[in-house]
């Protein structure tokens, strides 16, 4: 099976943030990480990958990097896509193979539509049509920050960093 997961680094490889998949991946192998007080996300020895990781994170001129890290058929990454992002942080996009069985011991319960609340799920639903926060909000009769309230959970609920996400997650497991 082979799966992406989400990753947004600074410059030096720090673990800024991260997504559910890359929180399990680096969960199952610990050795891609490096702990100096941070954790630093350090795929490859050699200095490909955090060459890749500045040019993406250079202020004036950004540049998107996609690589291969090894033939080594242990090492699990199929493609390493390092993106700009905002300045001075890249997403990287692992793609990352691994048999159903080594994922399922450390994967935590899939999520059931049951745990998401009733406005989670019209939130959600909305969210998913493509409609705006305020849009949202008026179509629900709703405030905002109760908008931002309820996709902040659905968010948590789901594993998600974002609403898009969180929709995706939820079209994938079938929850919309």
């Amino acid at each position: 099976m082979v799966d992406l997961a989400f990753l947004d680094l600074d410059s030096e490889g720090r673990i800024i943030s991260h997504d559910a998949l890359a929180k399990r991946f680096l969960d199952m192998k610990p050795h891609y990480i490096r702990k100096n007080g941070a954790r630093f996300f350090t795929p490859d020895p050699s200095h490909t990958f955090l060459r890749a990781l500045l040019a993406a994170c250079d202020d004036v001129n950004p540049v998107s990097t996609v690589f291969n890290p090894s033939e080594d058929t242990r090492d699990p990454f199929l493609q390493i896509n390092v993106l700009p992002f905002q300045p001075g942080l890249a997403r990287v996009v692992l793609f990352w193979a691994h048999s159903d069985t080594e994922i399922s011991e450390t994967e935590d319960p899939a999520p059931s539509v049951s745990v998401l609340s009733a406005r989670e799920r019209d939130v959600l639903e909305l969210a998913a049509e493509g409609l705006r926060r305020d849009r949202i909000a008026y179509k629900l009769n709703i405030s905002l920050p109760t908008v931002d309230m309820h996709a902040r959970n659905l968010r948590r609920k789901l594993s998600a960093l974002t609403t898009s996400e969180a929709v995706a997650i939820a079209v994938k497991m079938k929850l919309l």
